[in-house]
């Protein structure tokens, strides 16, 4: 069960599909920054060694991502293009609050993303017509949803004296809202 309070526009995915080049840049950009970003996470984090350890494995799997997905822009002759940035990520890091919640927070946010991710790919492995994509496709969206309950547990694990499923229920509302404000790109996010 998703932590996601509202769905992607189902105009969305023919956006997506009309610039697959520039969806499957975006996509290894998104594997990147969430490949340092669980390594920014241990290295804040190293008095925290189940944390460590997961977060840890869960950047090898990002950082295999990444390179699963720039092999798939090679074999369409194409190459990593620049970063560009990514409005959606922002805005939810700007959720976070500071202080002893922080770290909470923070894996709050990072189940948000993982979620949404996970809902987007898997509209792209359901509209996809190249069988080999579709699978490659489905199979990262099995692995988001698994990221999106390993970051919710974490917080959980990591949140004394927080409400976690409050603050991820807020946090959720707030993401809706951002996703609703954002324009219809051939971006996961």
């Amino acid at each position: 069960m998703s932590i996601l309070r509202s769905s992607t526009d189902p105009r969305w995915v023919g956006v997506a599909l009309s610039d697959l080049d520039a969806t499957l840049g975006d996509h290894a950009h998104c594997e990147k920054k969430a490949a340092a970003s669980a390594v920014k996470l241990v290295a804040d984090n190293a008095d925290k060694p189940d944390l460590v350890r997961k977060l840890a494995r869960l950047a090898q799997e990002e950082t295999h991502h990444f390179l699963a997905v720039l092999n798939e822009l090679a074999q369409r002759g194409r190459t990593l293009p620049p970063d560009t940035g990514d409005p959606y990520v922002g805005s939810l890091l700007r959720l976070a609050g500071g202080g002893r919640s922080r770290l909470t927070e923070q894996l709050l946010v990072f189940a948000l993303v993982e979620a949404r991710s996970c809902e987007r790919l898997t509209l792209l492995g359901e509209a996809l017509v190249d069988p080999r994509l579709k699978e490659f496709y489905q199979r990262l969206a099995q692995s988001e949803a698994g990221h999106e309950t390993l970051f919710v547990d974490l917080a959980r694990a990591h949140g004394a004296g927080i409400d976690v499923d409050r603050r991820l229920a807020d946090m959720a509302d707030e993401e809706a809202a951002i996703v609703a404000a954002l324009p219809l790109l051939p971006r996961i996010h």
